[in-house]
């Protein structure tokens, strides 16, 4: 079972422009739902405890405004020419953390509020992140993790739904598993994953709407003090509300979790995965995942790719496999200029549904780029520029498209 960083997240991608805010969330929202394992996102969190009850209050507020201009606001929806505004948004991001020797617990709320002047129209983005870990003893923990969105833009770090829309979507990723230390050397995670996407459009959610519920059993082995082993089983249910393409997937991973030194971690696995469709017969896949992450004191580096099956989001598509990669990083350029660049890339393979008479729907490319500098003023105000770029190849009678937007402004911690 892979946990999202933003408990582990999110996830699944959560846009906010305002690099701060950007700074903010990118350790809870960077890594995709399946880029870390239950048990290190566990391990993470108790990790983080035991430091006593914090002396200052636990709640921190960051709000923001921007100002910008995007090339393409209604993505692929209104044909190859877009639609073209400035815009104003307006972002506030609460975080709170109450660390006790054996319990911590986390909140991140995110609210945006965007207005596109030239084409009228006002988008209200939210979403919430809720996590718990706790240490009942040396050998027992739990891990639980709520995190729910409400958002327009498209997400392209997961496979929530199309990327060539903007649409009004519902998203939910809720985690829980029990770790157990069966010996110095060897311990087990079991863990259990619900997600459910629902789009506010009808004609989106005919390909898109689904329940995901995943059983997991993962083993540790500490190999040396630096070396992990690692096996893992999982089981996925997809049940899609119209499409007629729910599964059932079976997973068999195996790998290694390697610290090279103490600023560089390195984590691999796969397997084969078993996808039986309910109306299109059964198919097998080979499934990785991978992870590379470098910090140091002035700058961090993640890299993860992954390939395998994934939940298929267009019209008469029954498989989906897909390689992905995202690259993060920070850089801290002098004690007040910092840089940020996301770089996110995924490739396609849709195979089409017997029923709908048609052997493969084709494959696509998405690509996500985002570039951001901030200059910290005081310890309260700082100032940002952001750009990002987002496309996506044509897939069947689906045009391609390009969007580009850039945006400045201010953020003022409380």
């Amino acid at each position: 079972m892979i946990l999202p960083c933003r408990i582990h997240g999110a996830r699944k991608r959560n846009r906010v422009d305002s690099l701060p805010l950007a700074l903010v969330l990118v350790a809870c929202l960077f890594y995709p739902v399946r880029e870390a394992t239950s048990q290190d996102a566990v391990a993470a969190a108790s990790e983080a405890a035991g430091f006593g009850w914090l002396p200052a209050v636990p709640i921190q507020i960051t709000a923001g405004v921007d100002i910008g201009y995007d090339d393409h606001v209604t993505g692929n929806t209104s044909g190859s020419s877009g639609q073209k505004s400035f815009f104003a948004r307006e972002n506030l991001v609460l975080t709170y953390v109450r660390p006790t020797e054996r319990t911590q617990v986390s909140l991140i709320g995110v609210g945006r509020f965007d207005q596109f002047f030239d084409i009228g129209t006002d988008d209200i983005n939210g979403n919430v992140t809720l996590s718990m870990a706790h240490n009942h003893s040396t050998r027992l923990s739990f891990y639980a993790s709520v995190y729910a969105a409400y958002e327009t833009e498209p997400d392209f770090k997961s496979d929530v739904g199309p990327e060539n829309v903007r649409a009004d979507h519902f998203n939910t990723i809720d985690i829980f598993a029990v770790t157990y230390q069966w010996l110095p050397r060897f311990s087990t995670v079991t863990n259990f994953m619900f997600q459910r996407v629902k789009y506010a459009d009808a004609s989106i959610g005919m390909s898109s709407d689904r329940v995901d519920s995943t059983f997991g059993e993962t083993v540790q082995f500490s190999l040396t003090r630096r070396t992990n082993l690692v096996g893992d089983y999982r089981y996925q249910i997809t049940d899609y509300d119209t499409a007629p393409t729910d599964s059932n997937t079976h997973y068999f991973l195996g790998g290694i979790d390697h610290h090279l030194t103490e600023h560089l971690v390195v984590r691999a696995s796969g397997g084969p995965s078993f996808q039986s469709l309910k109306n299109n017969g059964d198919s097998m896949s080979p499934h990785f995942e991978g992870s590379v992450e470098y910090t140091r004191s002035n700058h961090s580096l993640s890299w993860t790719t992954s390939y395998g099956f994934e939940a298929p989001t267009e019209a008469n598509t029954s498989t989906r496999q897909t390689f992905r990669t995202g690259v993060g990083l920070t850089y801290n350029l002098t004690s007040r200029l910092s840089s940020t660049t996301g770089v996110y890339y995924h490739h396609d393979d849709n195979q089409g549904s017997a029923s709908s008479g048609t052997g493969s729907t084709g494959s696509q490319d998405s690509l996500d780029l985002l570039l951001g500098f901030n200059y910290t003023i005081n310890k309260r105000l700082a100032a940002h520029v952001n750009y990002n770029h987002t496309s996506q190849s044509s897939l069947g009678g689906t045009p391609g498209y390009s969007r580009n937007s850039y945006s400045a402004g201010l953020t003022y911690t409380y």
